[in-house]
């Protein structure tokens, strides 16, 4: 695949994830995908689509706003920014309505087309003072 192939195949990642509500897509991963979301676990593709459903079940409107794209070779990285309102149960934390936003980066090895390895990373401090759960500096 090409360099703007790969490049799409990562904006396609998010916007599949948007579109199922969880995800990641089992079609646009290579046999073996292992994720890597912050401090959990390593997961494979049924435990990242477990999680994946479980934010989109605590924000029901959450959205991924793609906004760069890096790619060399099999490797890519996604800069996007999260967006959804508080709705439900998520991590310990009741719902609480409020709206979050939250920074991301994640990089990703492709195989043959498909995303086989994702390391990903977000504000997932911001996130919780946005909701409440934990206090906001100053």
């Amino acid at each position: 695949m090409s360099t703007e192939g790969n490049k799409e195949l990562g904006r396609r990642f998010f916007e599949n994830q948007d579109r199922l509500r969880g995800g990641p897509d089992e079609a646009l991963c290579a046999a073996g995908y292992t994720a890597h979301l912050g401090s959990l676990p390593p997961m494979d593709l049924a435990g990242h689509q477990g999680f994946a459903t479980m934010f989109y079940g605590a924000f029901p409107d959450l959205h991924h706003t793609v906004e760069e794209v890096i790619g060399e070779g099999d490797r890519i990285a996604v800069r996007f920014t999260i967006r959804g309102t508080h709705q439900g149960p998520f991590m310990g934390v009741e719902p609480t309505g409020r709206t979050m936003t939250s920074t991301a980066l994640v990089t990703m090895r492709l195989r043959d087309g498909k995303v086989e390895e994702l390391h990903g990373q977000f504000d997932a401090l911001g996130m919780l003072q946005q909701l409440g759960a934990v206090p906001a500096p100053g």
